[in-house]
């Protein structure tokens, strides 16, 4: 019996950081994947954002996790041969005068200081609306994130470790030492699956809020600029004349189907971002389901009752920020070498959620 370390279940961003993590540090692997059924992970702007919200606050544990998500790209290029991670500052144009103090009173604090830039004058970019100000989101960046997952899928198959099909979680036998799928062994399995959890009758228990999401691509007149422009929803350029913008929040209807409603209220919004009449055509519409948590962090751990049962998994929106860094962290811990980020640990919810 050819025993693995450890099954990983989807093949999304988190699984897939994860599973090359594993493989790095030597591990007996084998990924489960179904072609990212209705996930986020190939829909998402894959933005690595250091600032984020309303009340511009920095990001959950972007100060560890953002320059080592970027230094990991840079080196995850060359390795997998393929090009998708970018440099790219965050042009953030002020709606209101309430939300530009807002900026002056967060720039003055030593904590933000490297993350947000110097400010412009109202009207300082022509075809704009910058209204009332706008500056700069210092150490961001981008992922293409098909470019990305298309990537890892390619590297993966080229060791023989992923298996394309959906996992089956009535198949899996736990009744021995080793757990069994088929024909497979391993020591314990990790489960990555994004929100289908909500089908895992392991960790379906967690306090799970998935939101899907909609992205348009539109063709258009408008003089687009290189930065991501931010303004109540985000653009960023893609082509000639394209550019992506983004996105939508729905907690009700989870699924990757492109709606109506979703559609014109992002047609609505790209006009607010520019200046002038300008003519955007819909050349693409996306949908995809992001791993929300009801407390905005990740879920991993053990299973309270078996600790062959692992969960990697409830990013949310930040999984192309957050999992490069905690998929080092959940290994250093696996091999015994660390505790997990208390805020992370899926241990909190066990007396509240797990019966």
């Amino acid at each position: 019996m050819d025993m693995l370390d450890y099954i990983v279940v989807g093949q999304g961003i988190a699984g897939s950081c994860l599973g090359f993590e594993l493989l790095g540090r030597g591990r007996k692997i084998r990924i489960f994947d179904d072609s990212w059924r209705d996930a986020a992970c190939l829909v998402a702007a894959g933005v690595v954002n250091p600032i984020t919200g309303k009340r511009l606050v920095k990001s959950w544990r972007s100060a560890v996790a953002h320059p080592y998500a970027k230094k990991f790209y840079r080196n995850l290029e060359g390795e997998l041969g393929a090009e998708f991670f970018h440099d790219r500052k965050i042009l953030q144009l002020c709606r209101s005068p309430e939300e530009r103090q807002l900026w002056l009173e967060r720039s003055s604090l030593l904590d933000y200081a490297e993350f947000i830039g110097a400010a412009h004058s109202p009207d300082f970019f022509g075809q704009l609306d910058d209204s009332f100000g706008s500056y700069f989101i210092e150490h961001s960046a981008w992922v293409e994130t098909r470019k990305a997952m298309e990537a890892f899928k390619k590297y993966f198959a080229s060791h023989n470790i992923l298996i394309s099909e959906k996992f089956d979680y009535e198949k899996l036998d736990l009744s021995g030492d080793a757990i069994r799928y088929g024909d497979l062994y391993a020591k314990k399995i990790v489960f990555c699956e994004g929100w289908q959890v909500l089908e895992n009758p392991f960790f379906s228990w967690l306090p799970y809020r998935p939101a899907k999401g909609e992205i348009l691509t539109l063709e258009s007149d408008a003089d687009i600029p290189p930065h991501i422009v931010h303004r109540g929803n985000w653009i960023m350029k893609c082509g000639d004349r394209q550019f992506r913008i983004g996105s939508t929040w729905d907690r009700e209807n989870l699924n990757s189907i492109p709606t109506r409603d979703a559609r014109t209220e992002l047609l609505a919004a790209a006009p607010k971002i520019f200046r002038g009449e300008h003519k955007f055509e819909v050349t693409c519409h996306e949908a995809g389901v992001r791993p929300c948590t009801a407390t905005t962090r990740p879920h991993l751990g053990k299973h309270p009752k078996d600790g062959r049962l692992l969960s990697f998994n409830g990013f949310g929106s930040k999984g192309y920020a957050l999992s490069p860094y905690f998929a080092k962290h959940f290994c250093d811990w696996l091999d015994g070498g660390t505790e997990l980020d208390k805020e992370a640990d899926l241990s909190r919810h066990i007396r509240k959620f797990f019966t």
